[in-house]
């Protein structure tokens, strides 16, 4: 049997619901060699039922005995995946239908030590469609120090040589948050990243109040931080991710803890005018609080 591709990776637990939409989004692609691998976190709803009514020879679907959270799906499709490269798409996200095409095209133009070829996508409200923003891709290169500041690149668009990740590991499962943060910038180590200029995806916000996750959220990401040295080293990094996690607590109803971390992070550098700037973006933002959230930490609180 040839190897395809690319081997698309759509972790899924109880979205039996958005589950098709995700899927016909692949199947849909104008780039028609790859695999796709469903990863069923052990879904009590009709997940198997809805992947088993796709009649596609491309879909190989797998099934967990338990659940085990989005990081363990994730990493088994990896480990099952027979492609050159890697794309991964949650189950509540879609992608346009140029999507696959355009950034494989891409890296037949780049040299071998470009890891990561990433893209623009949609905040697209789940509730009625309508468009909430957008986010282009900015940075390429060497994009380690500005990732150890922020995560620009949404998790649906990123195009992956799988050698990446033999290099730089799999997701962690004991980061509760900021995994896929925390995947980019341990490949971004090693490899340079590179992109399309135009929106390949669509990234849906689910309209969760922010504090619904903030337990979860909150100490994922500190953890995240004393797993990142580089962040942990440097007051004026360190300073900007302390700052955007006292907002965060500031919205979503703990003033105490909000403020506290606001004030470390003033004291901690308190001319970084970079991180002022951050906070004064953030306050002025009109959008949804998931919104918010989301332009923060790049990732989507409502996916596991």
């Amino acid at each position: 049997m040839s190897r395809p591709t690319v081997s698309v990776i759509i972790p899924t637990y109880n979205r039996a619901n958005l589950l098709r939409r995700a899927i016909t989004s692949v199947l849909n692609q104008t780039f028609r060699d790859f695999e796709l691998i469903v990863v069923d976190d052990a879904s009590p709803d009709n997940t198997p039922e809805v992947v088993e009514s796709i009649n596609d020879g491309r879909i190989r679907y797998v099934r967990l005995k338990k659940n085990s959270g989005g990081p363990v799906a994730r990493n088994t499709g990896i480990k099952k995946a027979r492609g050159k490269f890697i794309a991964l798409l949650d189950d509540d996200d879609e992608w346009l239908p140029h999507r696959l095409e355009t950034q494989v095209r891409k890296f037949e133009t780049l040299e071998q030590n470009i890891g990561v070829v990433y893209g623009g996508f949609y905040y697209v409200s789940q509730q009625d469609g309508r468009i909430l923003g957008k986010r282009l891709p900015a940075y390429k290169g060497n994009v380690y120090d500005k990732l150890l500041r922020e995560n620009f690149i949404g998790s649906p668009t990123l195009l992956i040589r799988r050698e990446c990740f033999k290099r730089a590991g799999l997701f962690d499962p004991n980061l509760s948050s900021s995994q896929d943060w925390d995947m980019w910038l341990r490949i971004a180590r090693h490899y340079k990243f590179d992109y399309v200029d135009e929106i390949v995806a669509k990234y849906y916000v689910h309209g969760r109040q922010i504090s619904f996750n903030m337990k979860k959220y909150i100490p994922g990401r500190e953890r995240f931080i004393r797993k990142h040295l580089d962040i942990w080293k440097n007051p004026r990094i360190l300073s900007i991710h302390l700052s955007q996690m006292g907002l965060l607590l500031l919205l979503s109803g703990e003033p105490e803890k909000g403020l506290r971390y606001l004030m470390y992070s003033i004291g901690m550098a308190p001319f970084n005018i970079e991180n002022y700037q951050t906070l004064l973006k953030l306050a002025l933002d009109s959008r949804a609080l998931e919104y918010i959230r989301k332009i923060i930490s790049g990732e989507d609180v409502h996916k596991g």
